[in-house]
């Protein structure tokens, strides 16, 4: 897999083509793309934290962004390969739902225990405010976290 980095692999074309709603084609040319901008065929955190905070120009979106990151890199490599990449952009434009509530449901938990407690809340929640140059008050959180903790455990669960 990692001998020709200028074309596709088979297996993750294949892999693509039946997880995300691209063609071949399409997968091709975001390929090429994604090669242009990470020519070692992965992108580090620094390399996705400086692309978002291009998209934020107002606020400081370091702290979203890296949580971003950590969700995209389903291996823990600290690296964001051309699969995660391709997967995470059809989950985050074009997932259904459940895939869109499971990939923030990720993003939320940033400890990886399978729930959310208030603080990974308001990380996430500030993370989000600084990036669109915005004061955040700690209420939001408070408001967010009560509306889906609804069995009031001081956790929410990817069920809730």
């Amino acid at each position: 897999n990692k001998s020709s980095k200028s074309s596709i692999a088979g297996e993750d074309l294949t892999f693509l083509m039946r997880n995300t709603n691209k063609t071949a084609e399409e997968i091709k040319e975001w390929h090429k793309g994604f090669l242009k901008d990470c020519p070692k065929g992965e992108l580090t955190k620094d390399q996705f934290v400086s692309m978002y905070s291009k998209m934020f120009p107002s606020g400081n979106a370091d702290n979203f962004s890296e949580n971003v990151f950590r969700t995209f890199d389903t291996n823990g490599s600290g690296t964001i390969d051309f699969r995660e990449f391709m997967l995470a952009l059809h989950v985050t434009s074009s997932g259904t739902p459940e895939e869109k509530l499971t990939w923030a449901f990720r993003m939320y938990d940033v400890d990886g225990s399978g729930s959310i407690d208030f603080n990974e809340m308001k990380r996430i929640v500030s993370a989000v405010y600084e990036m669109i140059g915005a004061d955040g008050d700690l209420g939001k959180s408070h408001e967010l976290f009560s509306k889906m903790d609804q069995n009031s455990d001081g956790l929410v669960s990817q069920d809730e």
